[in-house]
């Protein structure tokens, strides 16, 4: 959900219209973060998981056609505020210092200042 909101943030500082993402842009979008499986089809198979649990919970829609897009549906910025990405973050960097092979705290930093500069 974070970076689906930080898409939003993205989407808004362009055109600000809707922001619908494709099932490919959004295998890419978590690839980066789910463990490498080894096989594109297994991470493929975990991202359709999660797809379905976040449509389920209504920050996503499936778009109609035979596209079969996202659109990220803007309640996400009630649900993800500067609050919870603060908490995100810490929880981030203490994950980093555990783990030093982790990946480093740059983009959560710059992803919770892109998002409180959006929502200030």
């Amino acid at each position: 959900m974070a970076l689906l909101r930080r898409e939003l943030v993205v989407a808004d500082a362009g055109d600000g219209g809707r922001l619908v993402l494709t099932r490919a842009a959004l295998v890419d979008l978590l690839a980066d973060f789910l463990p490498d499986p080894g096989r594109r089809n297994r991470l493929v198979e975990q991202v359709d998981g999660h797809i379905a649990k976040v449509v389920e919970l209504g920050f996503l829609r499936r778009m109609p056609g035979p596209d079969g897009g996202f659109e990220v549906r803007r309640v996400l910025k009630a649900f993800v505020d500067a609050q919870w990405l603060g908490e995100f973050d810490a929880k981030l960097a203490e994950y980093a210092g555990q783990h030093p092979a982790a990946a480093s705290g740059a983009f959560s930093a710059a992803f919770s200042a892109d998002i409180e500069e959006d929502l200030l």
